[in-house]
């Protein structure tokens, strides 16, 4: 059985809950198909997130998840940046503005995903009737941070894990005709896993 990484973020700025940390407990030990996932919810917090995350050693797939409250499709993040650029604190009330997260490190990093695997999955899932798109900009704030964190430390790895970052919109804007419910998130990961798992 192969192990799966899956994370969330805790409740951050002005949002009381946040579906990926919810998502993140739901799914802890659930099987799919060769994949158990092991899942960690994150401090929205530039000092303790990377800590939180933990060593990558044992992991076969990494699936990264935070909330894009402005969107009104899921993303499937393609880059992560060398950058931390935003006027939005952490959770300790940290500001980090214009500044590299690495100083001799790549200035963009691309999934280890490929891009044509990523494109076949955000087509199935939306064939399967979610909203979802391919997006280059995960912004510059925590999900950004732990995306290029993560890239950069397994590209160190002589096969270097997959690792996606998808962004979630907000509850009320996934499906603007009915109210959200987790089984919404769920049923997405539940036909990710299973495109995944199709033979290329």
């Amino acid at each position: 059985m192969k192990t799966c990484l899956f994370t969330g973020f805790t409740s951050f700025l002005d949002y009381s809950a946040n579906p990926t940390e919810e998502l993140a407990r739901e799914l802890d030990a659930k099987i799919f198909g060769d994949y158990q996932i092991s899942s960690k919810v994150l401090p929205v917090d530039y000092a303790q997130a990377e800590q939180a995350l933990g060593p990558l050693e044992n992991y076969q797939l990494i699936i990264l998840n935070g909330l894009a409250s402005g969107r009104t499709s899921i993303s499937l993040e393609t880059q992560a940046y060398n950058q931390i650029d935003s006027p939005q604190p952490d959770t300790r009330g940290t500001i980090i503005q214009n500044q590299c997260i690495h100083p001799s490190a790549q200035r963009s990093l691309s999934s280890s995903f490929s891009r044509s695997q990523i494109q076949a999955l955000s087509e199935g899932l939306n064939r399967r009737g979610h909203p979802v798109q391919l997006s280059d900009d995960p912004g510059r704030y925590l999900c950004n941070f732990i995306y290029y964190k993560t890239l950069l430390a397994i590209a160190q790895r002589p096969r270097p894990v997959p690792c996606l970052f998808i962004h979630w919109p907000a509850h009320q804007k996934l499906d603007p005709a009915s109210a959200f419910t987790i089984s919404n998130y769920l049923e997405v990961i539940s036909d990710f896993f299973s495109l995944l798992m199709q033979p290329a």
